[in-house]
């Protein structure tokens, strides 16, 4: 400050003294004044006292830079950059980038009792305000030189990890990275995050959602981490880790290993009280009919429910003639639609038997008949999501959750965690109409050994999409024409459609069956009256 006049004292500065000063720059009655205090105990750092303010300076004989704040940086810090400029001095860098790097760097976690030379952000720093440095080159053309903190970290490995995704997948894979709980180490440096901050995150995590979930967040942070120490290390400032630490963090997790099997008796029993009950709750809106229609299209299909969800009206085309299916339609899926393993998606087109069309066609129409897709919601111009349809499944066993009930991390003071607050109680029409508890993927199961019974293993795997051994489709058939697709030799419609047409009759059958005996079944107790459709 030019014209200013200091009263200088030099002084072993202690941690009172950086107290005293704060204390004296914000009351008013100690009128303090312009004071500068130089630390004996480490060449050029300044402390200096103003009426606003009290904060850390490096004097050298050509200039003066501040280090920041007093409130904001501990002695120990202060002392430690001051002695690492005055090193940065002798290999000629930029002084006022170290020091603005170096105060990011160790802004974060440090403790006034650690010693200040036991950290390396200072060759971060260093090569920052290198200018010959690959990372002082990109400084100079005005790129962020900076190192990553968790937050850059996560939207610098999202934007080169999702478009190797699939599309529909994409903003499910960024959401386990952005749960709220990371939080805690979005504004840290990389390099500055421990093995004990994951810990934290993690049991929080544990706390708020199921096992799955957190094994999935931490299994992509792992390979976040991974990712930026073998191609990003001096930006993410891993450059001077030696091994993977990171590898250990992990979650107790056992994958449960389905094997129901329902039987088709209680499959056609879920589809009719599905159509029977739509009105589960006074309190709640009923059933939209294309959530009831894609419940029996996954039946009546066995197809996954992510694929058949995205089927629409105008993705239904009449086979070839001499294909001989009269009536029939083929629906078809792009190899982006389906599910892919390693080797990716495979385009899929599957035979529709007339019966089966009918019910599709109805519950289009009951939903409106305008949609461009054939299952859609309140809305006409909005498909319905894999979560409705697994959530008219929970309903019809009773099963209603309020997610704004989870549980919730422990907050200083305050311990915990919360207990979660319990599911809502419905009615129980599993139980009550004796269906054993099962999932729409279990059909996929049933039709498989419906089949195999028949001597048609075959069908069911083209049916259900599977690859088979030996059976790698070629690249022209892959990236065929939607409207080509199931002209491929590869799509067996033939062998599918054989197996469609005995599992669409079977299934029909037992609906039928399970319609009129339930028809003369007491209705269930405590259900509200049904609008009817």
């Amino acid at each position: 400050m030019p014209g200013v006049r200091y009263e200088r004292k030099s002084k072993a500065i202690s941690p009172l003294d950086v107290q005293m000063a704060i204390k004296m720059s914000r009351t008013p009655s100690a009128k303090a004044r312009e004071i500068e205090w130089r630390d004996t105990e480490c060449a050029g750092l300044t402390l200096r006292i103003t009426k606003t303010d009290a904060a850390w300076l490096i004097r050298r004989r050509d200039r003066t830079i501040k280090i920041g704040r007093c409130a904001e940086v501990p002695l120990p810090t202060a002392r430690y950059i001051a002695h690492r400029t005055r090193e940065a001095a002798k290999r000629g860098r930029d002084l006022k980038v170290f020091v603005e790097t170096l105060v990011k760097l160790r802004s974060h976690g440090f403790s006034g009792h650690k010693s200040y030379d036991d950290s390396l952000e200072w060759e971060t720093a260093d090569e920052i305000a290198d200018d010959n440095s690959e990372l002082g080159r990109r400084r100079l053309r005005g790129e962020t030189h900076s190192v990553w903190t968790w937050r850059q970290l996560t939207e610098q490995f999202l934007s080169e990890k999702l478009p190797d995704l699939k599309e529909k997948y994409r903003d499910r894979y960024a959401r386990y990275l952005r749960l709220p709980e990371f939080a805690l180490l979005n504004d840290r440096p990389v390099a500055e995050v421990t093995a004990a901050d994951l810990e934290v995150v993690r049991d929080r995590m544990l706390a708020a959602y199921r096992p799955s979930t957190v094994h999935r967040a931490v299994r992509q942070g792992r390979e976040m981490l991974t990712w930026a120490w073998s191609y990003h290390a001096a930006k993410a400032g891993l450059d001077q880790v030696q091994h993977a630490w990171w590898e250990r963090w992990s979650v107790k997790y056992k994958w449960k290993v389905r094997h129901h099997t329902p039987k088709i008796e209680e499959i056609a029993r879920t589809m009719v009280i599905a159509d029977m009950f739509t009105h589960l709750s006074d309190n709640e809106h009923e059933t939209y009919p294309g959530t009831i229609g894609a419940l029996w299209a996954a039946g009546l299909t066995a197809q996954r429910t992510g694929s058949l969800l995205a089927l629409r009206p105008d993705r239904l085309f009449a086979p070839e003639k001499k294909a001989k299916l009269p009536g029939w339609k083929i629906a078809n899926w792009t190899a982006e639609e389906m599910k892919g393993g390693k080797d990716g998606g495979r385009p899929h087109a599957l035979p529709v038997p007339p019966e089966a069309l009918k019910v599709l066609e109805r519950y289009y129409k009951a939903s409106g008949g305008t949609s461009e897709w054939m299952f859609s919601g309140r809305k006409s111009n909005e498909r319905i999501t894999q979560s409705a349809l697994n959530l008219l499944m929970y309903r019809l066993q009773g099963r209603v959750f309020d997610h704004r009930g989870k549980n919730k991390p422990d907050r200083p003071g305050k311990p915990g965690p919360k207990a979660a607050k319990k599911a809502k109680v419905r009615v129980d029409l599993f139980a009550y109409y004796g269906i054993r508890p099962w999932t729409l993927h279990d059909i996929r199961r049933t039709l498989g050994e419906f089949l195999d019974d028949k001597r048609l293993g075959g069908a069911a795997s083209a049916i259900l999409g599977h690859k088979l051994p030996r059976d790698d489709m070629p690249e022209r058939e892959r990236m065929a024409p939607v409207t080509e697709i199931h002209y491929n030799s590869s799509q067996r419609i033939a062998l599918k459609a054989e197996g469609m047409a005995l599992w669409s009759q079977a299934l029909l059958a037992a609906c039928e069956k399970e319609r009129k005996a339930l028809t003369r079944k007491p209705r269930p107790p405590a259900l509200p009256r049904q609008s009817g459709r």
